[in-house]
């Protein structure tokens, strides 16, 4: 009997360019009532609206209000669905299954192009006969073939029960030295080779962490640069005496400086090639990519 899930083991992704550099409803706030008489996290896609039909009616995913922190987060349990077993899952990806053959499959993720350095997250784990939960990222570019590259990963399986929400930060490995496209994150509250009835994950409040710290949910007033920059970088009028750093992809800073003498940054001695710029206004940290001609 094949087992649902297993593309947590392979992929196949296509670019879809419909979300902004952060992770969208990050914090499971925000939940939509789907015609099935199910809810399901605004941004993530779940199996609900395959396993919440007649004559199955099994929901993997659910709000709940045991969250970290807000008002709700998501709770995934592992379900039995017709002869097989069913991990409760979310993804930022689109999910496809054959409720009858169990052939699945995850395309697709946010546009993203940053370099973070860990994924952070908050949840609870209750086991059932020894069973294990995943979190999964990836990094990918689309190199126009059916399956593109993975430019980085972050992969944890856990295994021990925590009845109470426990701080896990995953350390992201990068490949190669590709421009990411695509982001994907995936949870899943069972062992996909072997998921077990009962298994119950709940995670919370999803973020990347970078060198030059956690980027959060920024206003109006949101970093633009114009890539690719030759001998200056121009910023905003509203990040005038903000402190602005450039760190090299490793991490490595190689520039730091306030921002106060005009808006115009000269980068004629760095070397060409690929950064990180990021600047701190009101307490928040703006970060993008630099690409030095």
């Amino acid at each position: 009997m094949k087992i649902l899930l297993v593309f947590l083991l392979s992929f196949l992704f296509i670019v879809n360019n419909v979300f902004s550099q952060e992770i969208p409803n990050n914090n499971f706030e925000i939940w939509n009532t789907a015609t099935e008489g199910h809810e399901d996290p605004e941004s993530w896609n779940t199996a609900n609206p395959t396993t919440n039909i007649s004559p199955i009616n099994v929901i993997t995913t659910e709000k709940t209000t045991d969250a970290y922190e807000g008002n709700y987060a998501a709770k995934l349990t592992s379900h039995t669905v017709l002869t097989f077993v069913a991990p409760g899952f979310v993804t930022l990806g689109d999910f496809d299954i054959n409720i009858w053959t169990q052939e699945t499959s995850i395309t697709g993720g946010i546009e993203y192009n940053l370099y973070p350095d860990k994924l952070n997250l908050y949840y609870k784990f209750i086991p059932q006969d020894g069973d294990s939960f995943r979190i999964g990222m990836w990094l990918l570019r689309d190199d126009g073939t059916e399956v593109p590259d993975t430019v980085a990963t972050a992969l944890y399986d856990g295994f021990e029960e925590k009845s109470e929400y426990t701080y896990l930060s995953i350390p992201i490995e990068y490949r190669n030295d590709f421009v990411p496209e695509i982001l994907n994150i995936i949870g899943v509250s069972s062992n996909p080779n072997n998921p077990v009835v009962g298994s119950v994950l709940y995670i919370d409040k999803f973020e990347l962490e970078y060198s030059t710290g956690i980027i959060k949910q920024q206003d109006d007033n949101e970093l633009d640069l114009t890539n690719p920059i030759k001998d200056v970088i121009l910023i905003n009028n509203y990040f005038s005496n903000s402190e602005y750093k450039i760190y090299t992809l490793n991490g490595q800073l190689i520039k730091s400086s306030i921002l106060d003498h005009g808006n115009s940054i000269d980068v004629g001695n760095l070397a060409s090639g690929i950064y990180i710029f990021s600047i701190i206004k009101d307490g928040l940290i703006h970060s993008q990519k630099l690409v030095k001609e």
